[in-house]
């Protein structure tokens, strides 16, 4: 079973508690489940880790909140009972019915505009509706407990200042919903118990990443000279430059009598940088005096330093012309869609390259990281039993609506509007929970 980068990225980014279950399903914007930074997926939109049967409950210097067995209710059995194994450890029918709602609720409302609208019948590029559903729910259950599993395997547990960091999380995340009984509501809107939350947010921000660290290890400091390497090695550059502008605040082109005037301030700064006989500092002084590119409303420029990039993040014609300066070289006049440009290359700054190197260095252990939960996915063995082949997304769906009915009874018209109950409202371009 192989899982791609994006379902990945979506999956195993990080983690916030506050506010993550203010709303219910019927409320997309609420975003039950703890929204991980920015990444789509092909089932789900975003997601997190979800409980498992196999790992003890964490953070419990704040007491577990009761919840009813909401798999009991709607399924006939407990929300711990085993519907699938991942190399022989069971995941329970609470973490796969939670996946089955929240993927469903992602096809309902980005795709059909809300579940009133779902085509159960649908092709999903040549997969039933039913099928396509529970290989989402499987796919994201059989993700989180091979992470649960090869930490177990590498002696991986949340420390004492971990668990401690969840229960204050836990904490925060019930003052902030107004108490123990709107949390346990907005639990159970979506099937959850408050052992399944507080494990889907140990395996995101606390497994997952210790994991990948005693596996690859961590960002290093880098020396000055290592920075400066991978800057040579990857094309990056720090420059300076002196712009005079050929278009308006809104980019429209100036008239031919002001582009004609800022193409000769630009030669006359050019000829006094190319008399002088210290032309770096005074290049530092005409620009600060003479440039046109962004500013301050003091007047200092954005950029007194100069600009360190890479391939692609600046309009060709500038990129090629300070590739092709040595350091220290001005360039010639350089025309770009934005005006006339003198360039002076710079030695790269290890200090202005650090945060680039950190980041590159952050991708470089992710990539590895996604690489290798893409071969442990591919090798698990995932055995379903009679249990999960008896769900049957279409009613377990409307079963789960009926039920956050009966949480959400809808109040008798007075005269007056009157707020909708938390949850009813669904705000644009939030992911379903």
């Amino acid at each position: 079973m192989k899982i791609s980068k994006r379902i990945l990225g979506a999956a195993l980014s990080g983690v916030l508690l506050a506010g993550s279950l203010a709303g219910c399903a019927s409320n997309p914007g609420g975003n039950n489940t703890p929204a991980p930074s920015g990444s789509d997926n092909q089932y789900t939109g975003t997601s997190s880790p979800a409980p498992s049967v196999s790992t003890r409950p964490v953070g419990e210097s704040v007491p577990l909140v009761a919840t009813e067995d909401v798999v009991q209710k709607i399924m006939g059995y407990p929300s711990d009972t085993t519907v699938l194994t991942v190399d022989g450890v069971g995941v329970s029918a609470e973490e796969v019915l939670y996946w089955l709602g929240y993927v469903t609720e992602n096809i309902a409302y980005y795709q059909y505009g809300g579940p009133e609208n779902m085509d159960w019948s649908a092709d999903m590029s040549g997969q039933t509706m039913t099928d396509y559903l529970m290989e989402g729910a499987r796919e994201m259950a059989t993700l989180y407990q091979v992470i649960r599993n090869k930490a177990a395997d590498n002696g991986i547990a949340l420390s004492e200042s971990d668990e401690a960091a969840l229960a204050d999380q836990i904490s925060q995340t019930i003052a902030s919903m107004g108490g123990e009984e709107e949390y346990a509501k907005s639990l159970q809107q979506v099937g959850r118990t408050d052992a399944g939350l507080r494990q889907m947010a140990a395996t995101n921000n606390y497994l997952y990443p210790h994991l990948q660290e005693a596996l690859f290890g961590t960002v290093s400091a880098g020396t000055d000279e290592e920075i400066t390497a991978w800057a040579d090695e990857n094309g990056k550059m720090l420059v300076k430059h002196i712009l005079f502008k050929t278009v308006d605040d809104q980019n429209a082109p100036l008239s031919e009598e002001e582009q004609a005037a800022a193409k000769q301030k630009a030669e006359d700064t050019l000829a006094q940088l190319r008399a002088s006989e210290d032309p770096n500092t005074l290049f530092d002084q005409l620009m600060n005096e003479l440039s046109e590119d962004g500013r301050y409303e003091d007047g200092t420029l954005g950029a007194p330093d100069g600009y360190f990039f890479g391939a692609g993040e600046m309009v060709q014609e500038f990129e090629d012309a300070a590739k092709a300066l040595k350091e220290n070289e001005i360039s010639d006049l350089v025309q770009t869609s934005y005006g006339y440009h003198i360039i002076l290359r710079l030695p790269v700054d290890p200090e202005m390259a650090r945060d680039s190197w950190s980041a590159a260095q952050s991708t470089d252990l992710e990539n590895k990281m996604n690489d290798q939960v893409n071969e442990w996915m591919e090798a698990a063995v995932v055995e379903t039993n009679e249990n999960y082949d008896a769900i049957a997304p279409q009613t377990y769906y409307e079963k789960l609506n009926a039920y956050r009915e009966e949480l959400e009874p809808t109040e008798e018209p007075t005269g007056s509007a009157s707020p909708a109950p938390s949850g009813t409202a669904a705000p644009e371009n939030s992911p379903a929970a």
